[in-house]
């Protein structure tokens, strides 16, 4: 009977537990599916409306055979100095976006600083809205994973996944943001997550379904990113798509170490980080007069360049502008996305790749060359290539075109694998010391400190005693190891029985082993087990800086603490 209802509350814990699960994803979607309408509309408006009103007369000016209006610098200025108030009220040392949301599914608490995520989204949305060179949908990523991390740490939720939480929200950005469901759904487990699982699967699908259907029936903004399907020979356009893929991961190569040389010129320079924004203000403001296709989000010019003839010299210099500003605006401060600017340099890639006049290629697959290239240089990007290809289905509508950006996807993603890494949130990671590489596991090695697993049990000896007595307190215990402490609990050596075992009547700490292997509490696993890579004996004393004797630590406390984590992964990527 008492099993019975052992089982029985066991039952009810885990459909609770999954039926908030399922219904906290649904109001992630939901809210996350508004709020990324409501942020697109505005700050949308806001950028065509500045760009719209170049006509005010006092604002135009004359320069030879060129006329301009100087609105667009005054725009981009106003934002990166409502960036940089935002970030002297608020102290803000760096902001957060996909990376940190990545790194918050795969840790073990899952936490994710909702003030500082919250307001990463506010300064995403001063600078999209007055032009700066920067995407929309990184921020809008961050800001899903945030909200259901928050959701999450309310109390009248039950205790549910983290990362599956985290997951739905950033499934249902993509969802809102593209008005493609399936594909907010591959990007979360591909990029975010890292692992499929049936519950994880049926929480981030109905999240990213409502985000989709929300978006759909409230019609707030129009996906941009909608362009008719051309019918093309995928024989004939293999050439094209061949190189389109080769070039795009040169191009996907250097924006990202563009991105981290400018974040690594930003913290190296001494000027405080309030100010850093008005450096790629000045810069977009002034190349948003001359060249507006190179700043703003650039989904109108995507669209261009997919579906009308351009020449070189265009596409080359909207692809070099672009290139250096998003990357002098994400690492200067004035914050964004990394996805949007990647679109708009895959699709000058590809059309770059058509207008070559020497490769020979068909007349009719340009629009397919840009929006593979397209694909090709965002999938590196962010480490989603399958993502991508379903983008590309989910877009245009056409199988052809999704089985022809395989190509150069598969090709641009192994390229920049094998001279960059995974993607550019992974590297944003590493050069905080957060090796995502290695996986999960790491991760929660690297956070587990030994000193919840310190053994209070251990032989404690005084300086004094004699070696004959020490003896019977190790035969007493049945220890081969013994430590010396102070009256305070301070450390002061470590004697083996091996050392003393013919010595007769001595003062035992006259043989205490001289170097010896000695573990910090905060040490973590990884460590740790380096640490103990030669060591033989029993145990290991832990010590504080202060001297302190915390306890002991054996090579079966090391393996039971990883049996530990790998249950506890087993049990995060199956269920």
């Amino acid at each position: 009977m008492l099993l019975f209802l052992v089982m029985k509350q066991n039952v009810i814990k885990i459909v609770k537990i999954n039926f908030a699960l399922v219904l906290t994803a649904m109001v992630v979607g939901l809210i996350t599916s508004l709020v990324t309408q409501i942020f697109a509309l505005t700050a949308k408006s806001i950028f065509l409306l500045i760009q719209d009103s170049q006509n005010i007369d006092f604002l135009q000016f004359s320069f030879f055979s060129f006329s301009g209006s100087f609105l667009p610098l005054i725009a981009c200025i106003s934002a990166g100095i409502l960036v940089g108030l935002l970030i002297k009220s608020q102290k803000i040392d760096r902001w957060h976006g996909p990376a940190d949301t990545i790194y918050a599914a795969h840790q073990q608490a899952g936490t994710l600083d909702v003030k500082r995520g919250f307001t990463s989204t506010l300064a995403a949305f001063f600078s999209i809205s007055g032009g700066a060179s920067v995407g929309i949908y990184g921020p809008l990523v961050h800001f899903g994973g945030t909200l259901g991390a928050f959701l999450r740490r309310r109390k009248f939720i039950p205790t549910i996944p983290h990362d599956i939480i985290i997951g739905a929200g950033v499934a249902a950005a993509i969802s809102a943001g593209f008005s493609s469901p399936i594909a907010g759904i591959v990007f979360a487990h591909e990029v975010v997550l890292r692992h499929f699982s049936m519950r994880a699967l049926t929480a981030i699908s109905l999240s990213s379904v409502t985000a989709s259907f929300t978006a759909h029936e409230m019609a707030l903004v129009t996906p941009a990113l909608r362009f008719d399907e051309i019918v093309f020979d995928l024989i004939t356009a293999l050439p094209g798509l061949l190189i389109t893929g080769l070039i795009a991961s040169l191009i996907a190569f250097l924006f990202m170490k563009s991105l981290l040389f400018s974040t690594k010129l930003s913290n190296s320079s001494n000027i405080n980080f309030h100010f850093r924004p008005l450096i790629p203000a000045v810069l977009c403001g002034f190349a948003g007069i001359f060249l507006p296709e190179s700043i703003g989000l650039g989904t109108e010019t995507i669209v261009n360049v997919i579906t009308s003839e351009n020449t070189i010299i265009f596409l080359l210099m909207v692809l070099i502008f672009k290139l250096i500003l998003s990357s002098l605006c994400i690492g200067f401060g004035l914050f964004g996305g990394v996805f949007s600017p990647a679109l708009l340099l895959g699709a000058c890639t590809g059309a770059l790749i058509f207008n070559i006049p020497f490769i020979g290629i068909a007349n009719d697959i340009g629009p397919i060359l840009a929006v593979s290239g397209m694909a090709a240089v965002s999938s590196s990007v962010i480490g989603g290539p399958i993502t991508a290809i379903i983008l590309v289905f989910e877009l245009t509508g056409s199988y052809e075109y999704a089985i022809a950006s395989i190509f150069p996807i598969a090709i641009c993603n192994l390229i920049t694998y094998l001279i960059f890494g995974s993607s550019f949130f992974d590297a944003q990671l590493k050069a905080r010391k957060i090796p995502m590489g290695h996986g999960r596991e790491h991760i929660l090695m690297s956070q587990t400190i030994i000193e919840k697993y310190a053994d209070k049990n251990y032989l404690k000896l005084d300086k004094k005693i004699k070696t004959d007595d020490a003896i019977k307190k190790f035969k007493k215990y049945g220890l081969t190891e013994g430590y010396f402490l102070d009256k305070n609990g301070n450390y002061l050596g470590k004697l083996r029985l091996i050392d003393i075992i013919d010595k007769k009547d001595k003062i035992s700490f006259n043989y205490n082993e001289k170097n010896h292997i000695k573990l910090l509490p905060t040490d973590n696993l990884i460590n740790t087990m380096k640490k103990l890579g030669k060591f033989i004996g029993e145990s290991v004393p832990i010590i504080d800086k202060n001297n302190k004797f915390i306890g002991v630590i054996s090579e079966n406390d090391v393996l039971n603490a990883y049996s530990n984590i790998s249950e506890t992964i087993r049990n995060i990527e199956k269920n």
